[in-house]
Formats: C-alpha cells, structure tokens, sequence
C-alpha cells in the first residue's frame, strides 16, 4: 500500500564477553518531551457543504468529465490485499485543502459498524445495513448516531440539541440550503427534530419556524419538475401545507419570500438583499435532476435542455452568504448537492455528473467568497457526503475482480459500473480548510486499509459544536463557566530497556554459555490512523564477537525470546542466531495496542578454534511497523 513509513526506534544493548565474564547494557535513551499543541482558532463562521450520496467515485466520475483526470482512484484485489493508487491529479478548489481524510457514517442500526477489512476483503460487504441520509444528517448535525429514518432524536427518542440551534444560541445566523426539497433529509438534520423522516409537512412547519435566517429548495407546490406553472398541489407527495405556503408567500413569517430565478441571482448579486430570506425554486422537487430526458442516461451531459427559470446551486449558495454575513457574530451555513444521491440511486450517470459539477461549482463560489469577503482565519469551509449511494466503481470492477478504477476522457461520460440501488457503508472522501480545521484531522484518528485515516460523521458535529462555543451567561448574578478537555495527546511506537545499566553474566566454562537478555518493553499507543494499518515488530542483530585482532562470527550466538505479558497480544519469536536480524516479538494491527515485556534466553556457541580472550559483541535491537 502506498503509505508512507514511520520512523525507526532503536536502542542499543552492548554485549562484552570471554569465558564467564560480564555482559553490560549500555544506557538507556531518554524519549524527547513533546510540547502541548496549541489550542485551534474558533471560526467565526462555518459552512459546510455536502454531496448527497457521493463516495470517492462519484467526486471522480466528476472530475473525469472535466479534466480527463482522476484524483483517488484505487484497484484493489479483495483476494490478495494489493492496492494500487493510480496517479492523482488535482482538479478541484478543495484538492488543495490541507485536511484530506475520509469519513465514516453508519447509523446506530442496520450494519452499526465500519471494519476496513471486510470492506475491502468482501466486495458485497458494504452493500447491506448502510446509514439513510436522516440518521446520516443527524450524525453531523448533533455528534449523535440515530437509527434510519430518524431526524434529531437518539435511538431512545431523546431530543438532540442541533449545532443550528447552538449557533443561533451563539448569536450567530443560521442557513439552510439544497437543490431537492428544502426539508429534505439532509437540511432538515441540522435545525430539525422528527421520529419520521417523511413527515415532510411537520419538518416544514418546523424548519419555518425554527428561526433559521436562510432556508432555500425545491418542493414547489404551483410547479412542476419540469419547471411549468401548475395547479397548486398540497395533497398526497406534497411537501408542503397549504397553511404553510400561504403564510410564507402572505408575510406572516418573518422570511421574505421569494422563487423566480431573477430574484435568487438579485440577491446573490448584492441587491434585494433581505435580512431572512426563503427561497423556493420554481420546481416540485429538484432544480434539475427531474426535468425531462430523465431516461437518457447514456447521453452526455446537458444533452437535455435545463429548466430555465431556476437559479443554479452555486447562485442560491451566493444568495445565502449576502444575507449570512451580514451578522457580526456570523454564521452556520450547510449546502446540500442533494440530487447526487437521487442520481446514484437511478444508476443515472448522466445527471450523477451534472450534479457533482454543480456541487463542484458551488465550493468554488464558497471559497471565492471566503477569500474575497472573509479569510481563512475566520471561516471552517467542509467540504464532504453523507454516505455513498449506488456503489459506483469502475468498469469490470464486482466480487471476482475486485475494485477498479474509473477511466474516462474531458467532455465524455466516464467508464464505471453501478453496483446497488440503494446506499452503501463506504468510506466517503472529507476535505477542510479554515479556522479549526486541525482538530478534525486530528479527530481523523481511525485507519482504513485503502483510503487512509479517517474520521466518523458524529466527529464533525461534534467539531462544530466545540467551535461555535456557548452563548455568553443569562445570568446578571454570576459568571458563565467553560472547560476544554483536549484530545488524547498522539500516541507513540517505544521502546524501553529498564534494566539498562544492570550486568549480567555468561554461565559455563566451556563452549557452551547461557545469559538472560534483559526485560525489554514496547509500549504502543498510536491511534489507528497514526499506526496506518500497521502492527509492529520488534528485531535484533549481534555484530561479530571481537578482541583485538581475535573474533568470531554471530551465528555462534542465538536467542529463545519470551513474551513474559502483553495488553497488546504479543508473540514471541522463534529461537534464531542473531548474525542477521531476528524477530525478538511482534503484534499485528487489530491487537496492538497496550505494553509488552519481553526477555530472551541468550546462548553461546563458543567455536572450537576460538582463542581466549575478552571479546566485545553488541546486540542492536530495532522495533518498527509492519504490515
């Protein structure tokens, strides 16, 4: 695999020998201090943007069609374990954000579980009991995991606090934004609270009345997805109350209400710039993956005519940040591509990459405004997806082949292969840039085999949480309080000699003498992602006995090595001469972790033709990963 490697820890034991005389251990090597890190800058504003469904797959598929150039593509042999990472290639804004991990997002029921293993050893494995976009949703939104189906409740019906509703507590804005129906799973996972994900009526009411400052969508009752003028349908399917939209369109909510595309690109202009804003794109449901030409999947993309009275995502994106920033405290925003995962559950290629283009688009305009409005030392930008919706792979990629990467030329549908329906439990690709976006590379604590470190989706609602802070204190009687628990400090590979300085000696006064290697101890606390995938070894070799112009070779020394306890669940080496490295211990991946105490019975050889004399040997012992 295409890691890079860790650093070697060596300690020297120094071995001194003639017949009956003393072996010596040479001091042992203090471990350097390490400095506390700094605490991370709090932002004063968070946005974070997410495409529906999109694995690594999905963002490629993307950049294929533009650029002709992929950036994470793999070919993996579930038979064998060989990895190969085929050339990567920026081409994206957020290919250059310093945070570049992966994410994990299973949901309390179904599968509950990520085990890299059988995600790459078992081609079918992630295929069954993945996360829905509700429990997904509310992962991010509140550092909790729910079951599926579930918007801002714990598996026990208790109510989450939503980072939507801390920020608004911190006295910041709050901005909801999608391209489907704007109380759709994924927006309403940040404000909202519902047992039933499709009671789209109550999560309307909800989210209008939440006191969120920007709600925009499709869910259109007086149009169609092919953007034509309709009688007003607030029935069965609908996503919205009758009550609802009349008081949104009436002023009798605090929004100003608006849905023609010269409005959304007025406000994302600088003009008309409200100081709440609800926008309802001229649309049933999507902006534009449901217009006509739906069943033309082998065309290329934007073969079909757009709807044309309907802002673009990036527009509605630049819409929200006019009315965000204007709150000196700042905001919470979330951008949903959300018809991505509409796409990948149609096996729909076509429009798959028309609306990652779009996302691709509205990250661009976000960090545009970042760097024109803002700066990166006042704004966490996060760019990432939910989950992965449709097993996309590469073609000829399934169960006997194994994972392959997709190809494709700029311009022209990529080669892939669809796998699933429905959702899977695969690792999805996590970029961030901005104030505090070193704690969620170092919340990226969990190693996968293929894709490197990552982080769970309950690790970034948590961030946000951290980073938006607490409301000042309601209190004119007293002082508010906060305290900082930091992360666990980063682990380490060492090795430790705490019998250096003791002596021992060779017993016997022949060819044959015995002596005991002194207690050796490992202590491994890395985290998976530091470990990346590896247990460790730890090894020694003796260099040739010699006195004066006298000597003999190593092979006339060997060892019996013993594990005398292990947290980790160590084994011992076999029994070996040491003229070559040895293995003195080791402990594979899954059951490293903990301290290890390690001896070894030591024998001499002494060769026939061997002069006397007092003779210097040294013992080099070296622990280093391995896979």
């Amino acid at each position: 695999m295409n890691h890079s490697a860790f650093g070697r820890n060596t300690r020297r034991i120094v071995l001194t020998s003639i017949a009956g005389l003393a072996v010596g251990v040479a001091p042992l090597v203090s471990a350097t201090a390490q400095e506390a890190p700094a605490a991370p800058s709090a932002p004063k504003n968070v946005i974070v943007l997410i495409s529906d469904g999109a694995g690594y797959n999905q963002f490629d598929a993307a950049r294929l069609y533009e650029t002709g150039q992929s950036y994470q593509q793999v070919t993996v042999d579930p038979a064998t374990g060989a990895v190969t990472h085929s050339d990567a290639n920026p081409s994206e804004v957020y290919d250059s954000y310093p945070v570049q991990v992966g994410l994990s997002h299973y949901s309390a029921n179904g599968r509950a579980d990520y085990v890299t293993e059988s995600a790459w050893s078992d081609f079918g494995w992630v295929g069954s009991g993945a996360t829905d976009s509700a429990a997904a949703a509310t992962a991010l939104g509140t550092g909790v995991k729910t079951n599926n189906g579930v918007i801002g409740f714990d598996p026990q019906g208790n109510r989450l606090l939503t980072v939507g509703e801390q920020a608004q507590a911190a006295g910041k804005k709050v901005g909801l934004v999608t391209d489907v129906p704007f109380n759709h799973a994924t927006p309403a996972g940040f404000i909202a609270h519902n047992g039933n994900r499709n009671d789209y009526h109550g999560l309307a009411t909800e989210m209008i009345d939440s006191g969120a400052d920007v709600i925009i969508g499709g869910g259109h009752p007086n149009y169609t997805d092919a953007n034509r003028s309709r009688s007003s349908h607030f029935g069965s399917g609908s996503w919205i109350s009758q009550n609802d939209f009349t008081r949104l369109v009436g002023g009798q909510t605090p929004f100003t209400f608006i849905d023609s595309k010269n409005q959304f690109e007025q406000v994302a202009n600088g003009q008309n710039v409200p100081e709440k804003l609800f926008g309802l794109a001229r649309v049933a449901e999507t902006f534009q993956y449901n217009r006509p030409g739906l069943a033309n999947k082998d065309v290329a993309p934007y073969s079909d005519p757009a709807n044309t009275d309907v802002p673009s995502l990036p527009t509605a994106a630049k819409a929200a940040l006019n009315v965000l920033e204007t709150d000196e405290d700042g905001f919470f925003l979330m951008v949903e591509a959300g018809a991505v995962d509409w796409a990948g559950h149609a096996n729909q290629t076509t429009r798959l990459v028309e609306e990652q283009v779009s996302f691709n688009d509205t990250v661009e305009a976000v960090n545009t405004w970042v760097e024109e409005n803002s700066s990166w030392d006042e704004t966490l930008v996060i760019v990432t997806a939910d989950h992965e919706t449709g097993y996309l792979a590469g073609p000829g990629a399934g169960p006997g082949t194994g994972w392959t990467p997709l190809t494709g030329d700029a311009g022209a549908l990529p080669n892939v292969s669809w796998h699933s329906g429905g959702h899977t439990n695969a690792i999805v690709p996590f970029f961030a840039k901005g104030a505090g976006s070193e704690v969620l590379q170092d919340r990226a604590a969990s190693w996968d085999l293929v894709r490197g470190a990552y982080l769970d989706n309950t690790d970034v609602g948590k961030t946000i949480f951290d980073l938006i802070g607490h409301a000042e204190s309601a209190s004119t009687a007293g002082y508010g309080l906060e305290a900082t628990i930091p992360l666990t400090p980063a682990g380490q590979l060492s090795l430790a000699l705490p019998g250096a300085g003791s002596t021992i000696a060779f017993e016997g006064d022949g060819s044959e003498q015995s002596a005991k290697l002194p207690e050796v101890l490992v202590n491994d606390s890395r985290n998976e992602a530091q470990a990346q995938g590896k247990g460790w070894t730890l090894s020694g070799s003796a260099t040739s006995f010699v006195a004066g112009n006298r000597s003999f070779g190593a092979d006339a020394l060997s060892w019996l090595p013993r594990v005398l306890a292990s947290q980790g669940g160590a084994t011992a080496g076999g029994t070996a001469t040491l003229e070559a490295p040895a293995t003195l211990a080791e402990s594979d991946r899954l059951s490293r972790v903990g301290t290890t105490t390690v001896d070894a019975d030591l024998d001499l050889s002494v060769p026939a033709d061997a002069e006397a004399g007092r003779y210097g040997s040294e013992i080099t012992l070296t622990l280093f990963p391995k896979d």
